[in-house]
C-alpha cells in the first residue's frame, strides 16, 4: 500500500508518523508520534527515541540526502486517514466542506483529540479553505504551543499562523489541513552547511506539500511542515541549516534548519 505524509503506522507498540513522499520498497520513512503512552511533541524528540530504542532502523537514503528511520511495512499496521471512521459530530461537520479528505493526528490513532488534523490530495480544497476564511466560517489561529516552535522564534511562528488558511479555528476548535502533492526531487549528490539571508522571489508551491519557493541565488526552499506553507513572496529570511545539492536543483530544506529567522514579511502573493 502506498503511504505518504499524514499516514501513520502501528509498529512494535509505537505509533509512527509517516514523513514525506519518498519511501524505499517495503519501508516507510517515519518517526515516533505516540510512545509509551505519551505524545511525542517534536521531531528532535522522535529522533532521540529512534536512536535509543530503534538504532538499526536508521539508514542513509540518497533520495532524501540524510539518515532517516526506515520502518518495515510488512511488520506494521497502516493507519489510513481516508478510511478512518469519524464519530465526532463537529469534525464530521467540518469535513463535509471538503472533497477527498481524511483525518490524521490523534483522531487517527486514538479516535479523539483537541485539534482537527485533516489530510487531502485534492488541491481544490485550498480554495475552499480560503472561501471559508473570507466568509468567517473559520478564524485565524493565534495560539502558540511552545513545544511546536522548532527552528522558528515564537513571534515569527505566530505571525505566519495569523495569515495562514491551512491552519485556523472552526467553531472554536483548532485545525490543521495538509494538502499533499508528491513529486520526485531526485537524488542528493552532496550536502553543505548554509547560513545566509534569502528573499522569496516566487511561491512555486506554497500550500501543497512539499511546499516550494524560489529564492535568491536560484535556491529552492522546501518543506513538508505546515509552519512553512503560505510564505508571501518578498519575504526575507535568514536560514542556518543545510543545502542539499540535488541533480535538478539546489534544495534548502527548511525542515533541517537549525534556525529560520524572518527579517521582513513580504507583501506579495502566498498562493
Amino acid at each position: 500500500m502506498e503511504v505518504f505524509e499524514g499516514f501513520m503506522l502501528e509498529h512494535r507498540d509505537v505509533i509512527w508518523s509517516v514523513k514525506g513522499c519518498y519511501h524505499p520498497d517495503g519501508y516507510a520513512v517515519a518517526t515516533p508520534r505516540y510512545f509509551q503512552g505519551r505524545k511525542v511533541k517534536t521531531l528532535r524528540e522522535g529522533m532521540e527515541i529512534v536512536r535509543t530504542y530503534f538504532p538499526s532502523y536508521l539508514r542513509h537514503v540518497s533520495e532524501i540526502g540524510f539518515e532517516v528511520p526506515l520502518v518495515p511495512l510488512r511488520e506494521s499496521k497502516v493507519l489510513n486517514p481516508f478510511t478512518k471512521r469519524v464519530d465526532d459530530k463537529l469534525l464530521r461537520e467540518f469535513l463535509a466542506f471538503f472533497r477527498n479528505t481524511g483525518v490524521t493526528g490523534s483522531y487517527l490513532y486514538l479516535g479523539e483529540g483537541k485539534d482537527f488534523d485533516l489530510l487531502s490530495t485534492n488541491l481544490e480544497n485550498y480554495q475552499v479553505l480560503a472561501e471559508l476564511r473570507r466568509r468567517r466560517v473559520t478564524t485565524s489561529l493565534d495560539e502558540l504551543n511552545p513545544t511546536e516552535v522548532e527552528g522558528l522564534n515564537p513571534q515569527d511562528f505566530v505571525n505566519l499562523k495569523l495569515h495562514r488558511v491551512l491552519e485556523g479555528k472552526f467553531k472554536g476548535r483548532p485545525y490543521t489541513f495538509k494538502i499533499v502533492e508528491c513529486e520526485d526531487f531526485g537524488e542528493v549528490t552532496h550536502t553543505e552547511r548554509f547560513d545566509n539571508v534569502l528573499r522569496v522571489e516566487k511561491a512555486l508551491k506554497p500550500f501543497s506539500l512539499p511546499a516550494k519557493y524560489l529564492a535568491s541565488e536560484g535556491i529552492v526552499l522546501t518543506s513538508f511542515r505546515t509552519r512553512f506553507t503560505e510564505i508571501p513572496e518578498g519575504t526575507v529570511l535568514r536560514v542556518r541549516g543545510f543545502l542539499l545539492h540535488r541533480r535538478g536543483f539546489l534544495d534548502l530544506d527548511l525542515d533541517l534548519a537549525k534556525e529560520v529567522k524572518i527579517l521582513e514579511f513580504g507583501k506579495g502573493s502566498a498562493t
